[in-house]
């Protein structure tokens, strides 16, 4: 597919504004707002809007596309997860039906959107199948012609047996803002964070949706155990 005309995706920030969606690679979405891509080329120009990012290099951005792809075969038969339209691995782009809004438009705009329930199942029914996605936000989300739930970004899944990653892969997509989310993982082990830590200080303060946290998933993953 051609995205020459195709418009950046950009989420609101609590204060308003609009802002990035992730740091991770580009959000395109289609004219007619009814296909998202997932544009993984380290030269789009979204993910250097505000200047040089030396972190971001080709290795770490090919190491997130390789991950979305895995995720979305892993999950590609569950209810949550978007039709997959198309992948262009020569140029990294990752093509998914979409359906005009994220969550975090839905909601910031006051829409009466149900999202308690389908947040949750997702992230319960991702953990049994041993995968915490750390990329559980609304403007990770969006609702579908059919009123169901899909979840977008997988390139920030881990598993639950083995939820490290090497810390340069991380630090190569952290904003400057969310740094301390990083450290809150404690002490870095072989070069790489423990990013169970990080899904469950999202869930408890840190992913607010409506301006609740995520503490009731939280409760019924690991069962009041802090």
């Amino acid at each position: 597919m051609n995205t020459d005309n195709w418009t950046p995706f950009y989420k609101y920030a609590d204060e308003g504004f609009r802002g990035m969606a992730q740091q991770t690679y580009e959000p395109l979405i289609n004219p007619e707002r009814t296909v998202l891509c997932a544009n993984y080329n380290i030269n789009n120009s979204y993910q250097f809007k505000h200047g040089p990012r030396p972190l971001y290099t080709l290795d770490v951005v090919d190491w997130f596309f390789e991950n979305e792809l895995k995720y979305v075969t892993k999950f590609k038969n569950k209810s949550y997860m978007p039709i997959l339209l198309d992948v262009d691995k020569n140029n990294k782009k990752i093509f998914y039906e979409w359906n005009g809004y994220s969550l975090n438009e839905l909601l910031f705009e006051g829409r009466d959107v149900e999202w308690k329930e389908p947040i949750k199942n997702i992230l319960l029914d991702l953990y049994k199948e041993n995968t915490y996605k750390l990329t559980m936000y609304p403007h990770c989300h969006f609702i579908d012609k059919h009123g169901v739930m899909k979840a977008i970004d997988w390139y920030g899944c881990v598993s639950v047996s083995e939820p490290f990653i090497e810390t340069k892969y991380m630090d190569g997509i952290i904003h400057e803002t969310a740094i301390f989310r990083l450290k809150e993982t404690g002490d870095i082990i072989d070069e790489k964070y423990n990013l169970e830590i990080m899904f469950k200080q999202g869930l408890l303060h840190h992913v607010k949706w409506n301006n609740s946290s995520l503490e009731y998933i939280y409760k019924e993953i690991f069962n009041n155990d802090r």
